[in-house]
């Protein structure tokens, strides 16, 4: 087809690439698996590491702030773990709709509906403990605290620490690439606020204000940024060795990557944090119950183990472990987009009546089986009809072990 120009219109061809892509990032996001997502992880480990900061998306910042619960939970093999990082609705979620004793929004003065936080049980945790707290010494100074109000305010220290374990913390988020392992591509670097601070934040923001002020360009710039040197060393605190940031420099100007097609691709990324740091949850269990579950001490776990029998835990609920680890004909799968020929549509068939079929003679269509995240071979579809089979381990949500996936100049 051409213009009037007499030039060809290459509109529909760039169009139909598009949605190539697209599709192919949705099919890639919808089946990631767990070495998927650690690969989008930026954690330095060895002694030299390689960073190279990506420009902020639309609307976004160079550098992200986001927040995290960092408590403990049960793991595979019906194991403790301390550490472990999650996702807060509260603080990361838009804010929703305060609801009246009626069920119904609550409006302000000016007849808009009132705002809250949404919901979290562990920041709910953390409130809940604090009230518990002795309220009598609001407003007395410790110096002026008697013996009794000293034992009180023990006391109240003690609980207010206790309730710390379920504070959401701050987390920083850096968008960019691990120059050491370039075939991952886009990745995320996060590491946690620092209150006094000593935190990765603290070193790294000289370096980055120095290099802007020395050469007046962005050190994100795809074309005149610069590389991240990171010196990483042993070190030990309460008892553990771990490894920590000693220097970061910035080693001149240079190209985001000397192929630039290979640059533009990780320009043109529109993966987000968001898209690594989901918040947890398991089959049948939405995000809200998985942190009650957490609140709780019973938050289910996948448990592989037992390479012959891996399977999904959950601790007192025997009813979604079940079914959780059962494959089941769903009937009842409205949700996914039903696909047509791309050919369908109104310009291009003509009207088809059929007058023999009414209302009362139409069935419905629907699905008659829920992937869960695998592929499910022909054969295993049939006999999956009378005989349950157990899942594989879940490749869209995977237990991540977050215990060395978060750098932290002071370990939690």
């Amino acid at each position: 087809m051409e213009n009037q120009n007499g030039q060809q219109d290459l509109s529909q061809l760039k169009s139909m690439f598009s949605d190539y892509q697209r599709k192919q990032s949705q099919s890639k996001n919808n089946k990631r698996s767990r070495e998927d997502i650690l690969a989008k992880y930026f954690v330095p480990r060895a002694t030299k590491e390689i960073f190279r900061m990506l420009p902020p998306q639309a609307g976004r910042k160079h550098i992200q702030e986001a927040f995290f619960h960092v408590v403990t939970t049960n793991t595979k093999g019906g194991k403790v773990r301390h550490g472990t990082v999650i996702y807060c609705p509260a603080h990361n979620d838009p804010k929703v709709p305060k609801l009246g004793t009626d069920g119904k929004p609550l409006l302000d003065s000016n007849g808009a509906p009132m705002l809250v936080p949404a919901p979290c049980p562990l920041c709910e945790k953390n409130k809940a403990i604090l009230k518990t707290q002795d309220p009598s010494l609001r407003g007395v100074k410790k110096e002026n605290m008697n013996d009794m109000q000293l034992s009180v305010l023990a006391k109240n220290t003690e609980i207010w620490k206790d309730s710390q374990k379920w504070e959401a913390k701050k987390f920083y988020i850096v968008r960019g690439i691990d120059k050491g392992k370039e075939k991952d591509g886009v990745k995320f670097w996060r590491f946690k606020h620092h209150y006094r601070n000593q935190g990765t934040l603290d070193k790294l923001l000289p370096i980055l204000s120095d290099y802007v002020d020395n050469n007046q360009v962005d050190f994100a710039d795809p074309l005149n940024g610069t590389d991240l040197s990171i010196s990483m060393a042993e070190s030990d605190f309460n008892g553990r060795t771990y490894m920590a940031i000693t220097a970061i420099s910035a080693k001149g100007k240079s190209p985001l990557h000397a192929d630039a097609i290979v640059a533009q691709t990780w320009l043109n990324d529109d993966i987000t944090w968001r898209d690594v740091f989901k918040p947890k949850q398991a089959p049948n269990m939405p995000p809200y119950e998985f942190l009650q579950s957490v609140a709780d001490g019973t938050n289910p776990y996948w448990d592989d183990t037992d390479q012959t029998n891996k399977r999904w835990v959950f601790p007192n609920r025997p009813d979604l472990e079940e079914l959780a680890n059962t494959r089941t004909m769903n009937l009842d799968n409205d949700e996914k987009e039903f696909e047509q020929a791309s050919d369908l549509t109104t310009e291009t068939l003509p009207r088809v009546t059929i007058s023999n079929i009414t209302e009362d003679k139409v069935g419905e269509y629907k699905d008659n089986a829920t992937n869960l995240g695998q592929e499910i071979i022909a054969d295993k579809q049939k006999a999956a009809v009378t005989k349950p089979e157990v899942v594989n381990e879940p490749v869209n949500e995977p237990e991540v072990d977050d215990t060395d996936s978060d750098y932290d100049d002071l370990p939690f």
